[in-house]
C-alpha cells in the first residue's frame, strides 16, 4: 500500500481503496499484508485457512488454503456517470490479473460508501479464474503514460447479488 488513508475522512478512490485494504487485512485474522516491494500484483496472503462467513461469503469455492495470494479490490456502491449515477466498478490491471491467475489466487472484493468511515456494504472472496471469465471481452488499452497497459472494469453487481445490498440507504438490506 503506497499511501494510507484515514477511515475518518473521505479520500480519493485510491486512498479509500488503500484504507479499506488495510482495514480488511487487520480485521480478517487469516490475512497477512504483502507490501508493494514484495509484490505489486496482490495485497495479502492467507496465513491460515480462510473460511466463509456471513460477512465474507465465498463464490465458487468453500475454503482458501494457507499461502494463497489475495488481491483486494474495492469500489463505491454508486459512482457518477455523467449526469446520472451507476453502480461502482472494480478496476483490474491485466498484468496483475494474469499473475494472480498463474498463482491460483483470489480476489477479495469490497463495496463501500464514500463517506467517513468508508462503511463496507458487501464483500466476497472470488477465485481469479471466475473473475477472468467475467472480464472476457472487457479489456481495453490505457494511455501510454500509465504503468499498466491493459485494464478492465467490472460492475460489482456482476459478482455480488444486488438484492443483498440496499443502495438507497448506503447499508445492507434488512431481510
Amino acid at each position: 500500500m503506497s499511501s494510507r488513508a484515514s477511515l475518518g475522512e473521505i479520500e480519493s478512490p485510491k486512498a479509500s481503496g488503500d484504507a479499506i485494504e488495510a482495514s480488511l487485512i487487520q480485521e480478517i485474522d487469516a490475512l497477512g499484508y504483502v507490501g508493494d516491494r514484495t509484490a505489486t500484483w496482490h495485497d495479502a496472503v492467507t496465513t491460515g485457512l480462510l473460511e466463509p462467513s456471513t460477512t465474507l461469503p465465498f463464490y465458487g469455492i468453500v475454503v482458501v488454503e494457507t499461502e494463497t495470494p489475495i488481491e483486494i479490490k474495492a469500489c463505491q456502491v454508486r459512482t457518477s456517470n455523467g449526469s446520472r449515477s451507476t453502480r461502482g466498478r472494480f478496476y483490474v490491471k491485466r498484468q496483475a490479473h494474469e499473475q494472480l491467475l498463474d498463482a491460483a489466487g483470489m480476489y477479495l472484493l469490497a463495496v463501500y460508501v464514500p463517506r467517513p468511515g468508508l462503511p463496507n456494504l458487501a464483500r466476497a472472496i472470488v477465485p481469479a479464474t471466475l473473475v477472468d471469465e467475467l472480464l472476457r471481452g472487457r479489456w481495453y488499452d490505457v494511455a501510454a503514460d500509465r504503468s499498466e497497459q491493459e485494464v478492465a472494469q467490472l460492475a460489482w453487481s456482476h459478482v455480488i447479488d444486488p438484492e443483498t445490498v440496499d443502495e438507497s440507504r448506503g447499508g445492507r438490506r434488512v431481510e
